[in-house]
Order: structure tokens, then C-alpha cells, then sequence
């Protein structure tokens, strides 16, 4: 069985002036970039903001990143499943191509957030001139519901959720730009 404990929301880590993409096609729905399975249908993207490129480019869409040649062959090296990887195109600020990247689509979903199991706790203030505030803290879900995917989504949102050995064997490659925080511990912002 899963242990919760051992979970990691997946997201880039927002280094300063990195490179963020954004898409050319504004019909394409974030589900569709999320999760599509389509392997045919080249994403186009291009430059949105930033200048230095890492291994995980986010895209102005939460959960929707493009990942770099390194994490491509760590995935596939890695028999790691519940993702793949999509063609795109992608060109930088003065429209040159920029090639290696690949669009990381999720495509296991486990069971939606149970909010209820969230627990509150009251939390530093954000800057100092604030007051302290209560916040629910837990992103959890049904255990029974994973298939034993290494990424999956919970249905309904587009966390990209991993378990730790992804977590450990990027750590380990020195993956640039991602960031994992463990669900338990993560603000559960369903309460606003």
C-alpha cells in the first residue's frame, strides 16, 4: 500500500530569470495539455518570459511543464511510469528554435482530494506586518485509488503528484528547477 507519507507534489522550484514558456494555441484546454495521451499532435510553445533555461520549464499553466533532454533519459532509464512525454515546438524571445524539450503529461489519476482529512494549523505570518493565520494543512486522497504509477494526478486538479524514489533519483541526477514537497505539509487551498 501507498505511503501518503511518501508523496511529493512535483513543480519548478520558480529560479530567478528562469526561462517560462507559454502556448501558442490558446483553444488547446489545460486538460488536454495535463493529461492528453495524444503523442501525434505537436504543442507549439513559445517564450513568455525569463532567459536561462533548466531542466523544467514551467508554462503559465499550473502542473503543465516541458522537461529538458536530462529528464527525458531519466525517465526512460528509470522504468518510471504514469507519464509521457509529448512533442513540441518551442522558440525563444527572438523566435529561434529551441530543441530537446518535451511537454510531461500525466496521465494515472488517483481519487480526488478529500478536503475533510485536511487538518488546520495555524501558520506564521507570510511578511511581517501580518498576523498569523489558520490554514488547513494536507493534500490527501484514497490510497486504494493509486495504481502504483510513479506520477500521477489527483482527479480534478493538476497536481502532478510523485513518489519518492522519483523524487530521490532527481535529487540524485542534480535536476535543475523542480521542487518536491511532501502532500502532507502542503496548504490545502479548497477551504478559501
Amino acid at each position: 500500500m501507498l505511503d501518503i507519507e511518501k508523496v511529493f507534489l512535483f513543480s519548478d522550484s520558480d529560479k530567478r530569470d528562469s526561462f517560462r514558456a507559454q502556448i501558442v494555441r490558446k483553444d488547446l484546454d489545460e486538460e488536454y495539455l495535463f493529461s492528453s495521451k495524444n503523442t501525434e499532435d505537436v504543442v507549439q510553445f513559445c517564450w513568455l518570459q525569463g532567459m536561462k533555461f533548466y531542466d523544467v520549464i514551467a508554462t503559465g499553466y499550473p502542473g503543465i511543464y516541458l522537461v529538458s533532454e536530462k529528464i527525458q533519459y531519466i525517465l526512460i532509464g528509470s522504468g518510471f511510469n504514469g507519464y509521457i512525454l509529448r512533442p513540441i515546438t518551442l522558440k525563444d524571445k527572438k523566435d529561434i528554435s529551441i530543441s530537446g524539450y518535451k511537454l510531461l503529461s500525466i496521465i494515472s489519476k488517483v481519487g480526488s482530494i478529500e478536503n475533510e482529512k485536511s487538518f488546520k494549523k495555524m501558520m506564521p505570518p507570510i511578511v511581517s506586518w501580518e498576523d498569523p493565520y489558520e490554514a488547513y494543512i494536507g493534500l490527501y486522497f484514497d490510497v486504494f485509488t493509486w495504481d502504483k504509477s510513479h506520477f500521477f494526478y489527483p482527479e480534478g486538479t493538476s497536481f502532478i503528484f510523485v513518489v519518492e524514489e522519483v523524487k530521490r533519483l532527481f535529487e540524485q541526477k542534480k535536476v535543475t528547477n523542480c521542487r518536491f514537497n511532501k502532500v502532507i505539509d502542503l496548504e490545502n487551498y479548497n477551504f478559501l
